[in-house]
């Protein structure tokens, strides 16, 4: 009989469980983010309509004799009166060429109008100069000629017209000078001391119809949640304000992507993940540096107040007292117990060495101690005397501080010790110049602390731990497979 396959439970990885949404609100969500996408593509329009103007004088003029009444753009009269100029002069070359007698005055008109055009600059207004530049260059290179001015005299000239064919000279103003006259322009002043503009006109709808839907928006959300007043959600959805702003409206782009996220159009989840991880690493970090900082910098105004000295001279003034132990006291018994039991057994040969070089350095300072090393077989009797006194005198020393530490009389001895210990040292502390001394090393030693914390924190960035938190929750939503005990594949 053939084995049945594993049998395998899958947990389905955590999911954040949406909310269902009203669907009559959710349409209206849609249509006024639809509407908000069509503000903010006007507000793009209108702010580069001018650095596009001429993209769209040449291609599509249509939008240009819309727009241009709009940002109050009108036909310059010089230049406008320069291309009127030039019609009239090849209508009239049309009719009797350039030996007519009537073309003559026309082109005596132009030349002027040409020399006015470079010396005045009529493009600056519109800040269009190098426009203006561009004319002069292309005019220089077909004139062969290093003068602007020289080559409009020399091109309107009965002359060149006669010696070259007309109509291609014509022809080539039409296709290279003409589009370039004819996108200079003219924009008045308004009394704001800005250029006149009425996209209000067009943006102002769009902006009842945000501020009505952000107060009703705003007071739905003020009774929907109880304990919240409509001020807090008027503040709550204060990327709306954007909306209102007649300047700067370019940031409107913030609600409008807000809003296309929330009708999920468009998904800034991992952007949103982002942004709060970097702020988490920031936030962590500057906190940790000012906590610590201040920690240490409270302590240092502390010492520098005198905390150590009122100590030393009143212990119990401000001192607040969670129990009745002499914490000091404690220390002192604590180092004791440890000196005696841990260090002690480690430093025994080093002790010995001490006491035996004490011993020997005492024996040579005898009178006797000379002629007893000239006796036979008596040289190393000292140094073997002080062998065994050194080694019988640490290991009842240490013996002797055991015994006694667990005695109880000897553990009261002990105490007895420690507060005659503090009450020496105190003594002892309260001369002024020891208590500067220590003062200012402490003051240092924090200071130290202080920089050595700010190097290791700017060392040790955030990121680590951010990092950690999300391959965490990226693990908890790794789906977990489980074997049904009992069956193949199981242990």
């Amino acid at each position: 009989m053939p084995t049945p396959p594993a049998s395998r439970k899958t947990t389905k990885p955590y999911r954040k469980r949406r909310t269902r949404r009203n669907p009559w609100l959710l349409g209206l969500d849609r249509l006024m983010a639809l509407a908000a996408l069509a503000n903010l593509s006007l507000v793009l329009f209108n702010i580069t309509y001018i650095p596009f103007r001429d993209i769209y004088l040449s291609r599509l003029p249509q939008i240009t004799q819309l727009y241009d009444p709009i940002k109050g753009i009108e036909p310059n009269r010089d230049t406008q009166e320069y291309l009127e100029t030039v019609d009239l002069i090849e209508q009239q070359l049309a009719e009797s060429g350039p030996e007519g007698a009537d073309i003559e005055p026309l082109l005596t008109q132009i030349k002027d109008q040409s020399e006015a055009m470079v010396n005045e600059n009529p493009f600056e207004l519109a800040k269009k100069t190098g426009t203006l530049e561009k004319i002069k260059n292309r005019m220089r290179e077909h004139m062969e000629n290093e003068s602007a001015k020289g080559s409009f005299r020399e091109f309107w000239s009965v002359e060149h017209l006669e010696k070259n064919l007309w109509t291609r000279e014509i022809a080539f103003f039409n296709e290279e000078i003409r589009p370039l006259i004819a996108s200079n322009y003219y924009r008045p002043y308004g009394e704001s001391g800005d250029f006149v503009d009425f996209f209000v006109i067009i943006d102002f709808p769009f902006v009842l119809l945000f501020g009505f839907d952000y107060l009703v928006r705003t007071f739905y959300l003020s009774r929907r949640r109880q304990g919240t007043s409509w001020r807090d959600t008027l503040l709550w959805r204060w990327y709306d304000l954007f909306f209102f702003l007649p300047i700067w409206r370019i940031l409107r782009i913030l609600p409008v992507t807000l809003r296309l996220h929330q009708v999920r159009w468009i998904n800034l989840s991992r952007m949103q993940t982002q942004v709060n991880r970097f702020l988490a690493e920031s936030l962590a970090g500057d906190m940790t540096e000012i906590v610590l900082v201040q920690s240490v910098g409270i302590a240092q105004d502390a010492i520098e107040q005198g905390v150590i000295e009122e100590w030393l001279l009143n212990p119990e003034s401000d001192a607040v007292e969670i129990n009745e132990v002499n914490e000091l006291q404690e220390l002192i018994l604590q180092a004791v117990k440890i000196t005696i039991y841990k260090v002690l057994p480690q430093l025994t040969p080093d002790l010995e060495n001490v006491i035996r070089h004490a011993i020997v350095e005492a024996l040579n300072d005898l009178p006797f101690y000379q002629q007893v090393q000239q006796l036979p077989g008596m040289m190393a009797l000292p140094n073997g005397v002080a062998q065994q006194v050194t080694k019988q005198l640490t290991q009842t020393t240490q013996s002797t501080l055991t015994k006694v530490l667990k005695d109880t009389k000897g553990r009261d001895i002990f105490d007895q010790l420690g507060e005659h210990f503090t009450d020496a040292l105190r003594g002892e502390l309260q001369d002024q110049e020891t208590l500067d001394e220590i003062q200012s090393l402490l003051t240092d030693f924090l200071e130290e602390t202080k920089l050595t914390i700010l190097q290791r924190l700017e060392a040790k960035s955030g990121e680590g731990a951010a990092a950690e938190v999300e391959h965490l929750r990226q693990v908890s939503r790794t789906p977990t497979v489980k074997v049904m005990p009992g069956l193949p594949g199981s242990k």
